[in-house]
């Protein structure tokens, strides 16, 4: 081949290979090599995103690109692991309930005062839609607290965090004086296979998510739910992919 007709050819590789660079945007680049599990299929949660409708496909780079969501948390799902929360503060920014007033002893010695509760052990603190700080604490297991939560409502920290930062449009309402507030917002179920960010993705369907937060009392979230759903939320609402 001549040098003449060598180069038209030099140049459409060229531009061949600027295309494939730039079909990815930077933004969208994982900050992980690929590993094992890349190309496994994957169910995510998308919260709040009122332009994510039934049916609609897209790929894992415009679910990064514009909606938000984490590729690490991807990776993660596709993997079958279940990320790991943030440790939770170490000054507590709420106060334990109150120990009952100290009596003193037969000898006249004060007793000692009542150990803080484990149902008050922090589990993590965020900010909420309304600039709030929302605190979810271990709970009883029955009736509120995130141990309630997970076992029996079947969400995660970061499904619970994803319900407060992105509500629907009108909430937080009050719930009930002076200071319980309940947050709404709809859940989008995404189901994607494919390989890494090429993974091709659709909304196959969506849940509405209530959580229900008192920050006039130190236990914080009450609890969280599906409304419409007895008992656990499906598993994939777990999957959080917008919950950072």
């Amino acid at each position: 081949m001549s040098r003449n007709m060598l180069r038209p050819a030099l140049g459409m590789a060229a531009a061949v290979v600027t295309l494939v660079l730039t079909a990815v945007p930077v933004s969208a680049a994982p900050t992980t090599d690929p590993l094992p599990g890349d190309d496994a299929p994957v169910s995510l949660a998308v919260f709040g995103d009122a332009s994510l409708t039934d049916g609609r496909e897209l790929t894992v780079a415009d679910l990064a690109n514009d909606h938000g969501v984490d590729l690490a948390l991807v990776q993660a799902y596709g993997s079958g692991e279940t990320p790991s929360e943030p440790e939770p503060p170490v000054e507590d920014p709420a106060p334990q309930p109150a120990p009952e007033d100290a009596a003193e002893s037969p000898s006249g010695a004060p007793a000692a005062a009542r150990a803080p509760s484990p149902n008050y052990q922090m589990v993590a603190s965020w900010t909420s839609s309304d600039h709030r700080t929302v605190n979810l604490r271990r709970g009883d297991g029955r009736t509120w607290g995130y141990t309630k939560i997970d076992q029996l409502h079947n969400l995660s920290v970061g499904a619970v965090r994803a319900t407060t930062r992105w509500p629907a449009p009108g909430w937080p309402k009050l719930q009930t004086a002076p200071d319980s507030w309940i947050y709404v917002t709809k859940v989008n179920h995404i189901q994607c296979s494919g390989w890494w960010l090429w993974r091709t993705c659709k909304v196959v369907g969506s849940v509405d998510v209530q959580a229900v937060v008192n920050y006039g009392n130190p236990k914080g979230v009450i609890t969280a739910y599906c409304q419409g759903i007895v008992g656990r939320c499906p598993d994939w609402v777990r999957n959080a992919a917008n919950a950072a």
